[in-house]
């Protein structure tokens, strides 16, 4: 079962240049991210009547989707900076939540539990889990760029597919 829990975040620059002050801004944008999906999983696995539809006998991974890639936040270095959690989490940039929603030769869930118990692949970026796979085009992107008047406007040219050759 998948956690997900989105913030939107980008790293400062006392993140991106490692300052005395790195520390505080990671808990500060990221920090109750951890506890939120932790509180989830308690709360499922404890049998509360508002997640009774919610299974209990499967495995739970945490996600957390940022704007921006946090580079080295799965490291574990960083980890101890962050709260602890009961259930693994992993954090991702939306870019990569894109393209994890489009791999089509794997079911996501197996790439994520299959990273999270290799315990040196589970410090990488999620992006590191998802190379070598087939992707599909996008649909929600796909018709997002279709929405545009713009996108219509080429004869005989399919705007979509050249967004698609950056997925």
């Amino acid at each position: 079962m998948l956690l997900v829990e989105v913030k939107s975040v980008r790293p400062t620059a006392h993140l991106r240049l490692a300052t005395e002050r790195r520390v505080k801004e990671l808990q500060r944008m990221l920090g109750r991210a951890y506890e939120q999906i932790d509180n989830t999983a308690a709360l499922i696995a404890s049998g509360r009547k508002e997640f009774a539809g919610v299974p209990t006998d499967r495995p739970v991974h945490g996600l957390i989707v940022t704007m921006e890639p946090f580079h080295i936040v799965n490291a574990p270095m960083q980890r101890p900076l962050l709260p602890a959690t009961t259930v693994p989490v992993t954090v991702c940039s939306i870019g990569e939540l894109e393209d994890t929603v489009t791999i089509t030769d794997a079911p996501v869930g197996r790439l994520l539990l299959e990273r999270d118990a290799d315990a040196r692949r589970s410090t990488y970026a999620l992006r590191e889990a998802l190379s070598g796979h087939d992707h599909a085009r996008n649909p929600v992107l796909d018709a997002g760029w279709n929405s545009y008047p713009w996108s219509r406007g080429a004869a005989g040219h399919e705007p979509s597919a050249s967004v698609g050759a950056a997925l």
